[in-house]
């Protein structure tokens, strides 16, 4: 078998044919970050993040975007998340279960998932195609940033074990604000690591600004929400190591902290209700797990994880409320 082509490569070379794909195009979320501004609809060199997300996977036998109905050319498939906002793993679920059945009844081999929020979408594709036109013996194609880190929305997913392991996680406890990493340890990865820029996303204003975007003028750009500046670093790796820092000093050793449930957790409180509801609903949380794993009545994991769930059915009770007029 040929090796995976090196990191950074742009694309198939002569002797290569392009594997049949789908795709899924992640395109919701609340960009709270960005003061509810549509991410996808930020113009990069006059051309919608979105529209470039749908020019990288312009050989996709059958194109799915996932994300709010307004924002989607009717030239492609449509799909939500249900309940809307549960997160990447319940959007790419409804993706790949929109995906229609080709003419002979089955689907492409692989499913590419993209996040609408790449300015260089066609460039980060790219090498990812090449590599699975070499057949690797992987269940996933990951792209890598120059770190190292994996974008699991950078990919291309062998279209069965990916069904298998969503179906799996529906299983067990449902695809509603999973993870990403509980996706991926299900799957056999190969991960191809990419030139310096290309697995950049826009999650910020002033990530926005450094790409040249411009902040748009109009409703929505900015908000109270906005997030404060803050200094070019791995936001990530700075609250895993913080995060190691505060377990250490509590002498909470062994506690496992699901980082993205609990910001998850913080960014609804923050949207649905008002911005210091985030850590008012976080240390209330965090309170009653403690309560609950201290007194014996459960383990710290399925302690944090229940509190979490509570406070979510809370806000959405909220949030129905709101929505009655009551």
């Amino acid at each position: 078998m040929e090796s995976l082509p090196p990191p950074g490569v742009g694309g198939l070379n002569a002797h290569q044919k392009a594997p049949a794909f789908d795709a899924v195009i992640l395109a919701g979320g609340r960009a709270s970050r960005l003061g509810g501004y549509p991410k996808p609809q930020l113009v990069y060199e006059g051309v919608t993040l979105l529209d470039r997300a749908l020019g990288a996977v312009g050989g996709a036998e059958r194109v799915v975007v996932v994300g709010p109905r307004q924002h989607v050319p009717r030239s492609v498939g449509w799909a939500r998340e249900s309940p809307l906002f549960a997160g990447p793993v319940a959007a790419l679920g409804a993706g790949v279960a929109a995906l229609a059945p080709s003419i002979e009844g089955r689907g492409a081999p692989w499913v590419a998932v993209l996040a609408a929020d790449l300015p260089r979408a066609g460039e980060a594709f790219a090498p990812l195609l090449a590599a699975c036109a070499l057949e690797p013996p992987a269940d996933v194609v990951l792209a890598e940033d120059e770190g190292g880190r994996p974008q699991p929305l950078l990919a291309l997913y062998r279209r069965a074990p990916l069904e298998r392991a969503l179906a799996a996680l529906a299983d067990d406890g449902g695809l509603a604000d999973r993870p990403l990493r509980h996706l991926v340890a299900r799957l056999s990865v190969q991960p191809l690591r990419l030139k310096p820029g290309l697995a950049d996303d826009v999650d910020t204003w002033s990530s926005a600004e450094r790409w040249g975007i411009p902040r748009p003028e109009r409703p929505g750009a900015q908000s109270e929400y906005e997030e404060p500046e803050m200094p070019e670093t791995d936001n990530d790796e700075i609250l895993r190591a913080w995060c190691a820092e505060l377990v250490e000093a509590f002498e909470l050793d062994g506690l496992e902290v699901d980082i993205d449930a609990v910001l998850g957790l913080a960014g609804v409180a923050a949207h649905g209700v008002v911005r210091p509801a985030a850590p008012l609903t976080t240390f209330i949380a965090a309170y009653a797990a403690g309560f609950a794993a201290g007194s014996g009545q459960a383990g710290e994991k399925v302690a944090m994880e229940s509190a979490i769930d509570v406070a979510r059915r809370a806000l959405k009770s909220r949030a129905d409320r709101a929505g009655s007029g009551e």
